[in-house]
């Protein structure tokens, strides 16, 4: 037997998760439209660190040339140094922008898991206060009952 026939009003629960979902829906794509925006960012990022690496290293390296530094036969410590740490601060501005974008994108991440968590729990807490309403009314009803004699 249907116990929305003992009279409990069950329809402020159904609107409650109804507009849970919509705020759910609503926070998960916005979430996500950011993650993904996040991504473009990081990604043009390091695109434009490689892309500007790739370009000035040549120029970087004719300077020792003019300077007699570099060439056939010529063996400099100075440029060599140079070298390293041209190419060893591009690797480590490489590396931390990689590792900027990977946080970025977890942050987002833990952001739709707390987005779940939030939904989850809420949508719980809803379906119990609507079973105890449904519970309530169909106690007061059986408590009626056997005042007024078995309906």
């Amino acid at each position: 037997m249907p116990l929305t026939g003992y009279g409990a009003n069950t329809a402020q629960y159904d609107q409650q998760a109804n507009d849970l979902q919509y705020r759910y829906n609503t926070d998960r794509a916005q979430n996500a439209y950011g993650r993904f925006l996040s991504q473009q960012r990081g990604e043009r990022s390091l695109g434009d660190l490689k892309q500007g690496f790739q370009r000035g290293l040549p120029g970087f390296k004719s300077k020792f040339g003019t300077r007699g530094l570099a060439g056939p036969g010529v063996n400099s410590g100075v440029m060599q140094r140079s070298m390293q740490n041209y190419l060893g601060d591009y690797a480590q501005t490489y590396g931390r922008s990689q590792l900027d974008a990977q946080q970025e994108a977890a942050q987002y991440d833990q952001a739709g898991a707390q987005l779940d968590a939030y939904y989850n729990n809420n949508l719980a807490s809803i379906e119990a206060a609507k079973q105890q309403e449904i519970a309530n009314s169909a106690q007061a009803i059986e408590a009626l009952r056997a005042i007024l004699g078995g309906l």
